[in-house]
């Protein structure tokens, strides 16, 4: 027994003394794929020291009040020391191996580190004075006890930074500061910072921080935010399928690179539509949000994701809720502003079904509408005189109607409007000059009108309290259909089934899909009432409907299954020093590339072909193989010109098992990519060999001809 406990104490020191080595030599230590297993079990190891010094901690100091002897108190705390000090080491060498991985740095993972070496090597000297002096003694000596209360002091404040690189700075008391969401304010608001970020702040930067940035991605800085990772740049200007900050956030939750990951705060909906509309618009850092226009979705999911801004109290009373729903139709919508408020916003959808009764019919509740939306409607000129009795609007969308001056001298009477909206009318000078005199009139959106640029600059001038928006310009087009439905998981490859979950941003759509090609109706195609599974090859298409909205446009995707997955792959030939993705594995990950072959999910090879050999442990038997390649002739990006597949029980047996030559369609019929099927029947196969050919020269008629072709490949499957 004595001897196993000199090699305990033997070892232990042998694991200290690495530990200092590691310190002193870090940046030169490289770290094998096999210990960073153990580096990755930091989490787990951690909970030992701290349950064992806190049983250590309460013996020792309260172990005499023990009707148990003192002797074998002694001995409980000896060897919970004795543990302590083994465990604490344990999980500092696992901490120094996983921080080599990469992400962690900054002052909080510096506290932890220390603090956690600290613990270390106090516990050991702790151990070291029990057995040398405390031990001796019939009670514990004060030093003793303080050094043990020291070692809980140093636990907490290494399990504090810990914490915070996990789950976010100050996590340990967030909840007593009681951090409150403040109001939506949509006059002062910027919809970066005060939209996107705090959705980011909540959801992303526990790993995305200077603390912990994972990937080489920090968020916390817009700087570091637009050079993005090291995976590339965050987005594609305007792009939200090239924009690998969408892509991640839109892979299946149990994917390796989905964000966040499995068992964190997931984004909402809206939260996701909301980013993904930022990154539409442009991601733009500075755009306030009063300078967006009103029927922006932007608009609208950030009322979804942070409530209606600065609700005020009403002094008239809620209309009657039958009154309210008698209103509502597929071309008007009426619903209050906020839950529980008696106040109304209205919208109009369909110029064809609008009439006068239309707008006259809402008389019935003009006290409680305070938002009305025209935009596109054939207003006529009883329109005019009935909109005069909506004496609490307060938000008016007059877009692309034939609004003119003696539209704002009837306007002008309407004493609480703030907002109004006359892009694409007639209004001139002298029209917009009279609305501009409303005492509470703060905002007025005027692009596409009669006013010229210098007149609007000057009534600016002249009407400082009033933000007159003139610099967006559009083609006359008002959008009206909802937005698209959203499909996850993003990639279009799984391994033996995929959970496929339909989603939209706003609320109370109905989703109507298909899953055998046919057009997603809204009468005979499947509603959509909670995520379903696929196991086989599968076209999903759906479509959004709603009443009071147009009709989504449709969302199609094409899952593929991919059943036999090598256990080891190798490329028998380099890709392209700049189209790399992630080696051999970037074939085989269940990741789709994206439109951008840059996005480091593609492997790309110019003029040479791609050769690729998959072994299996156990032998499989084959019927098809997939492989998916994109095409942009444009670039130079083609289909491949031959396919050969190679296989049987090892690569000196192998066969050829076919020879394929994919169609090249014409420029005007390709598509972006592919999946290219192959068939090939094989028995007791070990070993596949693929080889992918490229066109060198690229054929007479097509884009660049005469020269080599590239070729990219996202992923191959196997079934």
């Amino acid at each position: 027994m004595k001897s196993i406990h000199t090699a305990l104490l033997n070892l232990l020191i042998a694991f200290q003394v690495f530990i200092v080595f590691f310190l002193l030599f870090e940046s030169r230590i490289y770290v094998p794929a096999s210990l960073q297993v153990l580096g990755r079990a930091h989490p787990l190891l951690l909970h030992f020291p701290i349950v064992l010094l806190v049983l250590a901690w309460l013996l020792g100091c309260f172990g005499e009040k023990l009707d148990m002897g003192q002797a074998l108190v002694k001995q409980l705390v000896y060897t919970l020391l004795l543990l302590t000090a083994w465990s604490a080491a344990l999980t500092v060498v696992a901490g120094l191996f996983l921080s080599k991985e990469g992400g962690y740095e900054g002052p909080a993972f510096q506290w932890h580190k220390w603090t956690g070496v600290a613990l270390c090597f106090l516990s050991a000297g702790l151990l070291w004075y029990h057995e040398r002096t405390a031990v001796k003694r019939t009670k514990y000596p004060n030093l003793f006890r303080i050094g043990l209360s020291v070692l809980l002091v140093v636990l907490m404040m290494a399990g504090h930074f810990g914490a915070g690189l996990t789950h976010g700075a100050d996590y340990l008391f967030e909840p007593v500061r009681g951090k409150k969401q403040k109001a939506l304010d949509i006059e002062m608001a910027v919809v970066f910072p005060d939209l996107v970020y705090p959705i980011l702040e909540a959801k992303c930067l526990n790993c995305h921080s200077p603390n912990k940035a994972k990937g080489g991605l920090i968020l916390s800085d817009t700087t570091l935010m637009r050079q993005g990772g090291d995976s590339g740049p965050l987005w594609v200007s305007s792009s939200t399928e090239e924009s690998l900050l969408v892509q991640r956030l839109l892979l299946d939750i149990g994917h390796e690179h989905h964000m966040p990951p499995k068992g964190k705060p997931q984004l909402t909906d809206e939260e996701l539509a909301l980013v993904q509309a930022w990154v539409a618009s442009g991601a733009d850092f500075e755009v306030p949000l009063s300078s967006v226009p009103p029927d922006d979705p932007i608009h609208r999911l950030a009322v979804a994701v942070y409530g209606a801004p600065n609700t005020e109290a009403y002094d008239f009373p809620a209309a009657d809720a039958g009154t309210v729903a008698g209103l509502n139709s597929p071309y008007r919508v009426v619903k209050p502003i906020a839950l529980g408020m008696p106040a109304l916003t209205v919208g109009f959808y369909g110029k064809t079904a609008f009439t006068e009764q239309s707008l006259s019919e809402l008389t019935a509740v003009g006290l409680q509408v305070v938002s009305m939306s025209l935009s596109g409607m054939p207003l006529s000129e009883k329109d005019r005189q009935t909109l005069g009795n909506f004496t609490n609007l307060q938000e008016l969308i007059l877009n692309d109607t034939p609004v003119d001056d003696r539209w704002c001298e009837t306007l002008a009477a309407l004493p609480k409007l703030r907002t109004i909206s006359l892009s694409g009318t007639k209004v001139t000078e002298t029209g917009l000059a009279t609305l501009l005199a409303l005492p509470k009139l703060k905002q007025v959106y005027v692009w596409n009108t009669q006013v010229g640029t210098d007149v609007l600059e000057r009534l600016q001038q002249e009407h400082k309290n009033v933000t007159i928006e003139q610099g967006y310009r559009d083609d006359g087009q008002t959008i009206l259909p909802l937005n698209a439905p959203l499909i996850k998981p993003a990639s279009s490859f799984f391994e033996e089934r995929a959970t496929v979950t339909l989603s939209h941003p706003v609320a109370g759509v109905e989703l109507r899909y298909t899953l055998d090609g046919s057009e997603p109706d809204s009468t005979h195609a499947r509603l959509y009432k909670e995520p379903f599974t696929i196991d086989a090859a599968t076209v999903v298409r759906v479509k959004g409907y709603k009443s009071g909205w147009f009709s989504s446009a449709e969302t199609l995707k094409a899952f593929h299954p991919s059943a036999n997955r090598p256990d080891r792959l190798f490329l028998l030939g380099p890709p392209n020093p700049g189209y790399k993705g992630r080696g051999a594995v970037t074939l085989v990950d269940l990741v789709s590339g994206g439109d951008n072959h840059a996005d480091g999910k593609w492997l790309g090879f110019y003029g040479e072909p791609m050769n690729v050999s998959f072994h299996f442990d156990e032998a499989i038997h084959i019927d098809t193989i997939g492989i998916s390649v994109k095409q942009q002739y444009g670039s130079h990006i083609y289909p491949p010109k031959v396919i050969q597949v190679w296989g049987g029980a090892d690569s000196i047996g192998a066969r050829l098992l076919t020879r394929v030559q994919p169609i090249l369609e014409k420029p005007e019929k390709a598509p972006a990519s592919q999946l290219v099927s192959i068939p090939a029947v094989g028995d007791a196969i070990r070993y596949l060999r693929l080889v992918v050919e490229p066109f060198v020269p690229i054929p007479p008629g097509y884009p660049a001809e005469g020269n080599p072709a590239w070729i990219f490949v996202d992923e191959i499957t196997i079934n």
